[in-house]
């Protein structure tokens, strides 16, 4: 009997297999091939969480009560002795609700004569230079306070791990430039200097212990001979005067 057209393609090709044998006929089966594995993910890169730990120097209870960075609608609780943990968003919430306040790479360093840079294509960083208090008032991290040339900690934000390489010439408030900085995915500690001819830039770690920042005072730059748009170079850029 003719096995039914819905029988499974296994139990025809046995059935044929059965018959050819009857007639003394030869058979071999090729059997089927086995399907492609699933190519191996691409592993997701590893994201540098950030967290600025700081004390505001000086500082007395009542002088503010909150520090946050601009753009960013987060913000910390100063203690009574001024000291606070800011946590910083991560890469997901940083790439999607903030992804407008992304800066391009090649940007970041404001306007300069002849400017040559490399980076992985479409790099986008955040700079946070300084935090203001709920009062108004600006502080920097530096690691030496009041020191020649004025040297601070910026936590910068990446958005894609990988080299950049900068150079440039009479850039607007921070002089000539002349850096390679290797970013990872997430946060990153900047350590950069200016004595407004020349500007370095200089990767670190994230301090884990409560560091100084300092008020950052217009009166206090000018007596460096420094504009206080050095803290944010790029908005001297036309696509950033506003932001």
């Amino acid at each position: 009997m003719t096995p039914p057209r819905t029988a499974p393609r296994l139990l025809s090709l046995g059935l044929l297999t059965v018959l050819l044998a009857a007639c003394g006929a030869t058979v071999t089966v090729t059997p089927e091939p086995n399907p492609t594995p699933n190519p191996t993910p691409t592993p997701t890169p590893s994201e540098v969480a950030g967290l600025i730990k700081g004390k505001l120097t000086p500082f007395k209870a009542g002088d503010a009560s909150s520090v946050a960075p601009d753009y960013l609608k987060i913000s910390a609780t100063l203690g009574s002795d001024g000291a606070f943990d800011l946590s910083l968003p991560k890469a997901s919430v940083m790439n999607s609700t903030y992804q407008s306040d992304l800066i391009a790479i090649k940007d970041v360093f404001g306007s300069c004569t002849n400017p040559q840079i490399t980076a992985p294509t479409g790099m986008g960083v955040f700079p946070i230079n300084f935090l203001t208090t709920d009062k108004g008032q600006r502080y920097i991290s530096e690691p030496t306070a009041g020191s020649t040339p004025l040297t601070y900690r910026g936590w910068w934000y990446a958005d894609t791990a990988g080299k950049v390489t900068f150079k440039g010439t009479d850039c607007l408030f921070l002089g000539d430039t002349n850096t390679t900085l290797t970013f990872k995915l997430g946060w990153n500690l900047v350590l950069v200097g200016t004595d407004g001819n020349t500007a370095t830039y200089t990767m670190s770690t994230q301090p884990t212990t409560h560091v100084a920042w300092q008020p950052f005072t217009d009166a206090g730059m000018t007596s460096q001979g420094l504009n206080q748009n050095v803290l944010t170079p790029w908005r001297a850029l036309p696509q950033y005067r506003n932001r």
